[in-house]
């Protein structure tokens, strides 16, 4: 195979319901790096157990799973007093670049859409390149 190739990985996206969390939790405990941007997702399991916490009570998520385990993970925290959400996102480090990203994206656009958000916002790393794609394709 060319290394140009670009070969997605075949996940399904669905909306986050109560009973996935352990494969959340579970997706977080097994992810690298951790800590790298703004401190997330948190290196300490108990502060980061509050911090995923924070996102499911508050936020609209959607989750890429790959047969039984979760590859990836998309929020928006709605501030519905400005019409706004923060978007952030995690996947794998073993699935990036394989269209995981995109799907959980385009997943969770859709129910900003649904919330009728008028716009989603987000603070990305100057030198996150695949993620600056990402973004600007939505």
């Amino acid at each position: 195979m060319d290394p140009g190739d670009h070969v997605e990985t075949p996940c399904e996206v669905r909306i986050y319901r109560p009973e996935n969390y352990d494969g959340l939790v579970k997706m977080y405990d097994a992810f690298r790096p951790k800590g790298v941007f703004q401190g997330m997702p948190p290196h300490n399991r108990p502060v980061r157990i509050k911090w995923i916490d924070n996102l499911v009570a508050n936020g609209e998520n959607a989750l890429a799973w790959l047969e039984d385990n979760v590859i990836g993970h998309v929020a928006i925290l709605p501030d519905f007093s400005k019409m706004d959400a923060e978007y952030l996102i995690f996947v794998n480090q073993d699935h990036r670049g394989k269209g995981v990203g995109r799907k959980l994206t385009s997943k969770i656009i859709e129910r900003a859409r649904q919330l009728t958000l008028a716009r989603v916002w987000l603070t990305v790393d100057a030198y996150n390149f695949r993620g600056i794609r990402l973004y600007k394709k939505f």
